[in-house]
């Protein structure tokens, strides 16, 4: 990279206060940056454009050179396939009467001249920054395909070349890339190459606001850059200012004292009273650690004693360390019970406290600056505020009434929004999720979604992450925290305010700027999480990718009962993403042996349940159609419906049945190396099936309730296994 060439060429934009590069400008930046392009010829006058034409070798192609005009075509500035002289003069002067005629403002400097180019397919290549996540690299179709389609790629720059690929690969024409209806592939190399010097040279420059490469034509040999644009910002790249950025050494204290507040053993719950039902005192009935009560009105101190609570009157009257405080406290009050909190010095406080940013209100952010400001000046933990809190289970450190307690799990989950946390936390049980940890976050003043992505995954206990999320104000921390998170473990994120209306709403609700959903798609992406749309969706990654094996291939087993559900089953996984292959000849001269063809087919998917009794063990088929699908080397993943029809109404009468069939079903769970999932459709049997997918959960099985939420789960398993194998995780 030729640095002094660049240097001058971004000093001179910014001594202008910001500008546009021309064209010939812009490409001696790419070039200097190791992007081979073809500077174009400057000519003043049509004579001197002729004879430029000449040196060049015709044919060539005029675009207008001026410093008012983005869009050259707009103005009628580009005149392609001049094959001599003449055509080149009368060219200029077409180009010159058109930008007086269409852009009289424009200064006319002349026209850049350069070979014509050779067909090929147009690409479009370039950056921009995002407010959160800084340079961004886009890589597209271009021509119609970026204008109509809008079919491009983007990832966080910089990237290399393997990167790059994925990109290519994700976009919607990639057929073309590679060759389709008799063309020859593109030279996808040099197309990577290109996008990751592009990425390198954004990331280098924080003065670089734009970047534009439009088209790039692709040839089964190379490629070429057709026309370019740079825009250089006066003041450069500037990360917004954070809790960790401001004072880092600080700020990891502030982490400590938050692995301190979950594992708690004294708690202080401030300010609960009973018109709100005594919320936090009952949340943390089975603490078990010591747990204070700081109340000074006299009306709510006996229904705090009635609990066997202890109540003090200060935070001073508490004798022992103080690992986490929440606080309930109307807003005006917050500010100074963070300062008592700061003094006494307690490890982290939790502000179930709202009414601060989120609401738009001058008194709202007065106060929550407040707060800002007396965090900033210490360790302590702040969580939130607007949330609901801390959840360890296994110390009863909960942050609603009624949710588990007493038990350790595998699985985090983060949560912007209390309700949604709550939620996830209260349902995880019923689907077999154990929770290690949890947090409520709110509108993450201090300690961002970062900080507890890297406390919970950096606990040896945890298998899986979720998190609702819904904006970020250090998008790099964020990222690092996630792809460092995603390579240890699943990751699923499920964003809140992709739409512009539900952008709009999260700021009402966690004062929080919402990120424009492309970069954040990208974002996550390229981090190796993987994205879900809603907390049904959640809880299925999450039983997915925690309670089951590694989803490492597409390639599925079914099983149905009827064949009619045979055909919906495969309908609905391949419409996920999934295959359904077809099984090896062994396989189906095994099955041959003893399937009941009349009423059945063992292609796959299999319809069954004429063989196997709607699910019987006493006949042994089922056992012999588990086992040949996980000899069979065709598939990676197998998928059996239980649970319907008549053989489901007599498991009221005979749960011995249904225990029976669990027990083979775990049985096999076990000793397979396969994803092996079941599906029970609640239908008119839902307290019955209900009963079954508990039985089958406490086996350790992994059951969703149809087959498209079965589908999904298993591709977003998939999703994430194979981007992080070919990360090479």
């Amino acid at each position: 990279m030729d640095a002094q060439t660049i240097d001058q060429l971004i000093q001179a934009a910014v001594a202008a206060g910001g500008a546009t590069l021309s064209e010939i400008e812009s490409k001696r930046m790419l070039a200097a940056a190791g992007i081979a392009v073809a500077i174009p010829e400057l000519a003043a006058s049509a004579e001197a454009a002729a004879e430029a034409a000449a040196r060049i070798g015709f044919p060539v192609v005029l675009k207008i050179h001026s410093a008012q005009v983005t869009h050259k075509s707009d103005v009628g500035g580009v005149a392609l396939n001049l094959r001599n002289g003449a055509e080149v003069r009368d060219a200029f002067a077409r180009i010159r009467q058109g930008l007086a005629a269409r852009a009289p403002h424009a200064a006319f400097e002349g026209v850049a001249i350069e070979p014509q180019a050779r067909p090929g397919i147009e690409l479009i290549v370039g950056m921009s920054r995002d407010e959160r996540f800084g340079p961004m690299v886009v890589a597209g179709l271009g021509g119609i395909f970026v204008e109509t389609l809008q079919d491009t790629a983007m990832r966080l720059a910089p990237i290399d070349e393997r990167e790059a690929r994925a990109m290519l690969e994700e976009l919607r024409g990639a057929a073309l890339l590679r060759g389709a209806r008799g063309r020859a592939p593109a030279d996808l190399r040099a197309l990577a190459e290109l996008i990751a010097r592009v990425s390198e040279l954004a990331a280098a420059r924080g003065e670089i606001a734009e970047l534009d490469l439009n088209p790039v034509v692709a040839y089964a040999d190379g490629l070429a850059v057709l026309d370019a644009r740079v825009v250089v910002a006066a003041d450069g790249a500037r990360p917004p200012a954070t809790a960790a950025t401001l004072d880092p050494e600080r700020h990891r204290r502030r982490v400590e004292n938050l692995k301190r507040g979950f594992a708690a053993k004294v708690v202080a719950v401030i300010g609960d009273k009973r018109a709100g039902g005594y919320l936090w005192l009952r949340a943390m009935q089975r603490f078990a650690g010591k747990l204070y009560s700081v109340q000074i009105d006299p009306k709510e101190i006996p229904g705090i004693e009635e609990m066997g609570v202890t109540n003090r009157k200060s935070l001073a009257e508490i004798p022992e360390p103080i690992d986490y405080a929440v606080s309930a406290v109307p807003r005006q009050v917050a500010p100074r019970i963070l300062r008592d909190c700061v003094e006494r010095g307690v490890a982290g406080i939790g502000f179930f406290t709202s009414g601060f940013s989120e609401t738009g209100e001058d008194l709202g952010i007065k106060l929550e600056n407040e707060l800002r400001a007396t965090a900033l000046a210490s360790d302590i933990a702040l969580v939130g505020p607007n949330c609901m809190g801390l959840y360890n289970p296994a110390l009863g450190i909960a942050n609603f009434p009624d949710l588990s307690a007493g038990s350790a799990g595998d699985v985090c989950f983060i949560s912007q929004s209390g309700t949604h946390c709550i939620n996830f936390c209260s349902q995880a049980p019923n689907r077999g999720i154990r929770i290690n940890k949890a947090a409520s976050i709110g509108n993450a003043l201090m300690l961002e979604a970062a900080d507890y992505i890297d406390v919970m995954t950096g606990d040896p206990a945890t298998r899986a992450l979720g998190m609702y999320i819904e904006g970020v104000k250090d998008g790099r921390r964020f990222f690092e925290s996630l792809r460092r998170a995603a390579a240890r473990h699943p990751v699923v994120v499920w964003k809140g305010g992709m739409t512009e209306a539900g952008a709009r709403a999260t700021f009402s609700h966690t004062g929080s700027l919402a990120t424009p959903a492309a970069a954040w798609n990208a974002m996550v992406r390229q981090s190796g999480a993987v994205a879900v749309a809603g907390l049904d969706a959640m809880l299925d990654a999450i039983e997915m990718t925690a309670r089951c094996r590694a989803m490492t291939g597409r390639r599925m087993g079914l099983v149905a009962m009827t064949g009619g559900q045979s055909v919906v089953i495969t309908d609905t996984f391949a419409g996920a993403g999934l295959e359904i292959p077809a099984l090896s000849p062994a396989s189906y001269e095994e099955l041959a042996s003893f399937f009941n063809i009349i009423g059945g087919s063992f292609r796959n998917p299999l319809d069954a349940g004429g063989t196997i009794g709607g699910g019987s063990v006493a006949t042994g088929n089922l056992d012999r159609i588990l086992g040949i699908l996980d000899r069979d080397a065709a598939i990676d993943a197998i998928a059996l419906e239980i649970g319907t029809g008549l053989r489901a109404q007599r498991w009221a009468a005979h749960e011995d049945e249904l225990t029976g069939l669990l027990d083979q079903l775990a049985g096999f769970s076990r000793k397979s190396p396969k994803p092996f999932v079941l599906i029970m459709h609640p239908a008119h049997l839902e307290e019955l099936v209900a009963k079954g997918k508990r039985l089958a959960r406490e086996r350790g099985l992994v059951v969703f309730d149809s087959f498209e939420r079965a589908a999904a789960a298993m591709r977003v398993a998939y999703d994430y296994w194979s981007g992080r194998a070919a990360r090479g995780g």
